[in-house]
């Protein structure tokens, strides 16, 4: 369900690698797909829990949507570094020392029991996480012209799977054994990827290879002035924002609204304690935020694997963009005015549909208004608009929490969904065509 769903429909258009890689199969190793898939289940999974660790350390909601915001900082921060790593001595150590330093950061998050450590684990695991850039690289690397798409096909699966299962399987873990089972079996992923990486997968870079490094925020203001692409880049910031700090503060809300579970702290400042609370009444939550995520992921994925590929043909993806910003919108408007946990289930449908809808569909745009060697540039810049919404909205979302009222994140989410809504229909004034002939939008 989470604002970042990739569409794996519609992937970027990268030209051929010389060198070894021409002869490649068009087979992309599991191991390779595993990295992505363990990057964004980092950041999905625990946030369900981060919430009630908010009572479980007397942290406050600001601080809660920190401990999320400091992940994709560190993510954003440390992505050019690994690229650059990785062209300098290989792509296969990087992603051996990265996915090692998950398995730390989760193995660190298991054995949180004080604020100061569990940032660390957040720290440590975003720092690994940032070797997406490495990863895509290695498809790069591997892939021919003919099956290049099919192999990024694969990574932007890997994400959209990343997000979706993340806080379903983080909820019910919580509610099963807490931050120990979350770590412990994030870990176990980490290990099992790590062992296939170190067995199985054989380095790829070469002379020849195209570098990994990360340029996109240097050149923000030169892939903007491409027709049609710095709106898409606009959108995406201001949505992505919009459902991070949905997201960053959805269960403190769920806690303080339909659990009972003591006051929180608002209107008393932006680090104001909260109350210890009982076991049973945190296994409660973790449950219920559980199988509410779930349930909204398995909408997307269905949304995307059985209507997404005929909803654009048919409207095409510039109108799916305002149609799914104004599902979004409405979810984030009603989701403080539900009367029972229950009717949650409808405004968070309607953020999980509206969500698959737009962001698939901007990246695809992002794709098809790029010159074939911008590319790359493009779509880094895309994500990097996406990182930036990660970073500010938890962040935001736990300060007007704070501070303002539990409702307040929501609202002030929903105002940007009405400001996405004005800005979509830019998209179709600016109507573009693939290179093949065909209108995108």
């Amino acid at each position: 369900m989470y604002a970042g769903t990739v569409d794996v429909t519609a992937q970027p258009r990268v030209p051929s690698l010389p060198g070894p890689a021409e002869g490649a199969g068009t087979r992309i190793p599991l191991t390779v797909f595993g990295v992505v898939f363990v990057d964004l289940l980092g950041f999905g999974i625990v946030i369900p829990q981060l919430g009630i660790y908010g009572y479980e350390l007397h942290a406050s909601p600001f601080v809660v949507g920190l401990l999320l915001s400091v992940y994709s900082l560190m993510q954003f921060v440390f992505a050019p570094f690994l690229g650059r790593l990785s062209d300098r001595v290989g792509r296969k150590p990087v992603l051996v020392a990265s996915i090692l330093g998950s398995l730390v950061g989760y193995l660190l998050f298991a054995w949180a029991r004080s604020l100061p450590l569990l940032f660390l684990a957040r720290i440590v695991d975003g720092i690994s996480g940032g070797n997406l850039s490495t990863a895509q690289a290695y498809v790069a690397d591997i892939t021919t012209r003919q099956n290049r798409a099919k192999g990024m096909g694969m990574v932007g699966a890997a994400l959209g799977l990343g997000f979706v299962v993340g806080p379903g399987v983080g909820g019910v873990l919580g509610a099963w054994g807490g931050n120990r089972a979350i770590g412990l079996a994030a870990a176990a992923l980490c290990a099992a990827n790590l062992v296939g990486i170190i067995f199985f997968l054989p380095e790829s870079r070469r002379p020849s290879s195209e570098p990994a490094t990360v340029k996109s925020l240097a050149r923000l203001s030169q892939v903007a002035r491409l027709p049609g692409v710095g709106i898409c880049l606009v959108l995406a910031l201001v949505l992505v924002t919009a459902f991070s700090q949905m997201e960053g503060t959805f269960t403190t809300f769920l806690i303080s609204r339909f659990l009972s579970l003591g006051p929180v702290p608002v209107r008393g400042g932006v680090f104001s304690v909260v109350p210890v609370v009982s076991d049973a009444l945190t296994h409660e939550a973790s449950l219920k935020s559980g199988y509410l995520f779930l349930a909204v992921g398995l909408l997307a994925v269905l949304v995307q694997g059985g209507l997404l590929g005929r909803l654009k043909a048919r409207f095409g993806e510039g109108r799916l963009v305002g149609v799914g910003a104004a599902a979004a919108t409405l979810g984030l408007f009603l989701l403080p005015t539900a009367p029972s946990y229950r009717m949650l289930f409808l405004p968070m449908g309607l953020l999980s549909v509206g969500s698959a809808l737009y962001m698939p569909s901007l990246s695809a745009l992002v794709s098809l208004r790029s010159p074939g060697g911008r590319q790359g540039e493009a779509l880094g810049t895309f994500q990097a608009m996406g990182s930036l919404g990660r970073i500010l909205g938890p962040a935001l979302g736990g300060l007007l929490f704070a501070v303002v009222s539990p409702s307040a994140p929501f609202l002030v989410a929903g105002g940007l969904g009405v400001l996405a809504m004005f800005l979509a229909p830019r998209i179709l004034s600016s109507r573009l065509r693939h290179p093949s002939g065909a209108a995108p939008d």
